[in-house]
């Protein structure tokens, strides 16, 4: 089934609450948000996703790529309070969890440049509509090192040393969730560009731009 979702890029200014940067920290950029195409995903963007798979998931389109390429220890920060039903997996460096609150997935060092598929999804139950939203914030840690079976090696330790880029993602499950195939009636397009800012006759294959009739200009990759 086709997956879609709409990438609204609305930066908004991170609040210095228990897991976000203290104001006036900068923003790590060791691991950024990535699309399926490769494109940066810029801090503070906002994801909704309104289409449900064959599996029942609402999965979340993005990656996490270290744009350094030097081993460094990440994982990601998962506010899923909101959470209305069913349930929230993220299988992501190098290990798969279950979610029943807001937490970290699993935690590992990354080297090399690959983008790494975070494959975070809710999986709602089956006809309990609801509109909600969580974020995803990468956390870069300390690395350790210790002795394993007599022999020494590198591992994530405790230590949040940086605070990377976060998003939001809405997710909205309606009847129409496992229909959709283009773009939601409210978000009535007005014109399309491709990501060199031209203007083009309609979606294509890859990134799009789209003006939306009551002005908004949003981002949605089509599969």
């Amino acid at each position: 089934m086709k997956r879609f979702f709409t990438l609204l890029v609305s930066v908004f200014a991170l609040t210095a609450t228990g897991w976000a940067q203290d104001e006036g920290e900068d923003l790590d950029q060791t691991f950024v948000f990535v699309d399926d195409q490769g494109n940066i995903v810029p801090d503070g963007s906002v994801i909704t996703v309104a289409a449900i798979n064959d599996e029942g998931q609402m999965v979340v389109p993005l990656k996490v790529k270290n744009v350094e390429g030097g081993g460094a220890a990440v994982s990601m920060y998962e506010t899923i309070d909101a959470l209305p039903n069913g349930g929230w997996q993220t299988c992501a460096f190098g290990n798969c969890m279950t979610l029943s609150a807001t937490g970290y997935s699993a935690k590992n060092i990354i080297s090399g440049t690959d983008a790494s598929d975070i494959q975070t999804e809710w999986m709602p139950e089956q006809g309990k509509y609801a509109t909600w939203s969580a974020t995803l914030q990468i956390h870069v840690f300390n690395i350790i090192t210790k002795t394993v079976f007599g022999m020494k090696q590198e591992v994530a330790g405790e230590e949040i040393i940086g605070y990377g880029p976060k998003v939001t993602v809405n997710f909205v499950y309606n009847s129409e969730s496992a229909h959709i195939s283009g773009i939601a009636a409210d978000h009535q397009p007005k014109e399309y560009f491709n990501v060199r800012g031209q203007r083009i006759d309609g979606p294509q294959k890859g990134l799009n731009i789209i003006r939306l009739a009551n002005g908004k200009t949003i981002k949605t990759i089509n599969k």
